[in-house]
């Protein structure tokens, strides 16, 4: 970082301090204000850039470069598509700024697109940082990514700061999967600042995307000569040498001895329970993530990671825990987390979490996913459980909304289960369903299927003898 970075950086943190302080200066030259403005953009810090609008429009309405900053803030963070129009429409001086954010209002075909941005290279000579990371972000918005590609060259001679170009470059790269792209960019920072740690760090997870494993191991130790106590940059190096299969004990000492240090770091947490897992340590892995969860029960993540390991005791503490105490989200959102593992084939894990949503509420937005949950892990007893002392044992069992499928499961549970008794007092009971009332026509199609398929199974059980179920089980067809 050269010395106008670091006045930037000092700028922009001595405004931040002064907004916590509630302490903020009534004056501040314009200029520095501009900085403190790129540089928050820089680091992605929304609350300060919206500070400096407001305290710039105090001082210096007619500023045309706040301007077009406040209006690309509007467009790009806010939404507000017409206010940002209306201030570009507005505008008295002609900039490159503003030709882009008429861009980005206009959307027009790639081919004028790339016109007009042709147009701004040959009529600008220099870009500042704001102008460098929306030429970036324009490109990508507006699909001519592959112009910026083009004319890198041409856009990095007028850069200011050519670092920070490269940067968003990068980023934009790597957020396409363009991992070879990204790695060149990067390593050309790294060229220009080789003694920025970050850079170095960035460079050795992208080689790590492209099985690069030599070079991104020298990338993470030309980080860690920089900045020997950076926990990420240790956690990088040990991830490095435990995918290499080289030596897995010493990564794994590294990253237990982090845990150590920092024993709620939630990506130490999350590497250390995946090497556990590898390496055959699942009781090691589950020990670790329950104790993480205790201080850090809103961590979805972790409590997945306890869920594909298979302790289902351990993880319904977690899930109960979460939606009582740390998690954020609906009954709505929950389930349909517990959907998402549905999808996945995860039957187990998806039965899981919505018996533990069940247990905490007391009531589910759907019951099917996890009936079916259940069911396709061979779970009838606990099925016929809730069948029992819940569905039964409420009195009114229109409030829980079951499907027709839902009922099946119970129907078919029951028997699993050695009930027949109770299957064929289920299946009597909704043999009474006037299924002529029922809309829409699919909804009525499917409804008198089940009903066929559950009327076949009421005569198999009238017959006695032997029950084959799997002759009327539509979850284990095929």
């Amino acid at each position: 970082m050269d010395r106008e970075q670091r006045r930037r950086e000092k700028l922009y943190r001595t405004f931040k301090e002064s907004l916590t302080d509630g302490n903020t200066p009534s004056v501040y030259d314009e200029n520095d204000l501009l900085d403190i403005f790129d540089y928050a953009n820089d680091v992605y810090d929304e609350y300060v850039q919206f500070e400096v609008i407001l305290l710039a429009a105090r001082l210096y309405p007619e500023s045309e470069d706040m301007m077009q900053r406040r209006a690309f803030y509007m467009y790009g963070n806010l939404s507000m598509t017409e206010g940002a129009f209306n201030l570009a429409t507005a505008h008295r001086e002609e900039s490159a700024l503003w030709s882009l954010l008429d861009l980005m209002v206009r959307h027009p075909s790639d081919e004028e697109c790339k016109s007009v941005m042709m147009s701004i290279l040959d009529r600008y000579s220099e870009f500042d940082d704001e102008t460098a990371i929306q030429l970036v972000d324009v490109c990508s918005d507006l699909g001519i990514f592959d112009w910026l590609i083009e004319h890198k060259d041409d856009i990095q001679r007028r850069c200011a700061y050519p670092e920070t170009f490269l940067y968003e470059m990068a980023m934009e790269a790597d957020s396409r999967s363009d991992y070879n792209l990204a790695a060149s960019l990067m390593e050309e920072l790294t060229e220009r600042e080789p003694f920025n740690a970050t850079f170095w760090h960035m460079l050795a997870q992208l080689q790590v995307r492209l099985d690069n494993y030599t070079d991104a191991v020298a990338s993470v130790d030309f980080a860690l000569a920089i900045d020997a106590e950076a926990i990420p940059y240790q956690l990088t190096k040990a991830q490095i040498m435990f995918d290499m299969k080289g030596d897995k004990a010493k990564a794994v000492g590294m990253v237990e001895e982090i845990l150590v240090r920092e024993p709620d770091n939630k990506v130490a947490v999350h590497t250390l329970a995946a090497m556990y897992t590898f390496e055959n340590r699942g009781h090691d892995a589950v020990a670790l993530l329950n104790k993480y969860l205790q201080s850090n029960p809103s961590d979805k993540e972790a409590i997945e990671h306890l869920l594909m390991l298979g302790d289902r005791d351990s993880a319904i503490v977690a899930l109960k825990r979460y939606f009582s105490e740390g998690g954020d989200g609906s009954a709505e959102d929950w389930s349909a987390w517990a959907k998402s593992f549905y999808t996945r084939g995860q039957y187990e894990q998806c039965a899981v979490i919505l018996l533990a949503l069940l247990a905490t509420t007391g009531q589910i937005p759907e019951w099917s996913p996890m009936l079916e949950g259940l069911y396709r892990s061979g779970e009838y007893e606990a099925i016929v459980t809730l069948y029992r002392d819940i569905v039964l044992a409420s009195g009114d069992i229109s409030r829980f909304d079951l499907t027709i499928t839902d009922t099946l499961i119970f129907v078919l549970s029951l028997v699993r289960s050695g009930n027949p008794e109770a299957a064929k007092k289920l299946v009597d009971t909704v043999s009474r369903i006037d299924c002529h009332d029922i809309s829409p026509f699919e909804k009525r199609l499917a409804t008198m299927k089940v009903c066929d398929l559950m009327k076949s199974i009421g005569e198999m059980l009238d017959a006695g003898g032997d029950v084959a179920i799997e002759r009327f089980d539509p979850f284990t067809a095929g």
